[in-house]
């Protein structure tokens, strides 16, 4: 468990009640990963939304020459496995490790079921992933287009 005090230091636990808040503090944890280890890969089960406290990971794409491609590097304050609430809730791209780093982990089920009893928690998160995958997409485009 974390405590709610550190997940309001989040933006996107900003406007979710006191009550839901402690509720999804007792489904993180925090976990640590050295520098270099591969986090998931494409296709992976979602089963933990993460908010990076500190370090970095590479988000990236491997193309049908078994290249792989950086996209994007995710920092402290970001969401890493958005898709944890977006169905299929697979993984969509490649994440590793390029910095010793440490995030919140938080069940992804149980945290789903919370958004389903509480559309409001729903609603902000949903809508701050949305936020994300837009920031998160042109990103991604500048970074293809340097190619």
């Amino acid at each position: 468990m974390v405590s709610p005090e550190m997940l309001r230091r989040y933006p996107y636990f900003a406007k979710i009640s006191e009550e839901s808040l402690k509720e999804i503090a007792m489904m993180a944890e925090e976990r640590s990963y050295p520098a270099g280890l591969q986090l998931f890969n494409e296709g992976d089960p979602a089963d933990y939304l993460n908010i990076i406290v500190e370090g970095e990971v590479q988000i990236q794409y491997q193309l049908g020459n078994a290249e792989k491609r950086t996209v994007d590097t995710l920092v402290a304050g970001d969401i890493l496995v958005w898709s944890a609430l977006i169905e299929p809730y697979r993984t969509t791209a490649i994440g590793t490790t390029s910095k010793p780093t440490k995030v919140i982990a938080i069940k992804a089920k149980p945290l789903r079921e919370l958004c389903d009893r509480d559309p409001m928690v729903g609603y902000q998160l949903t809508r701050e992933i949305a936020k994300l995958l837009a920031h998160r997409l042109e990103r991604a485009r500048v970074q293809l287009a340097a190619t």
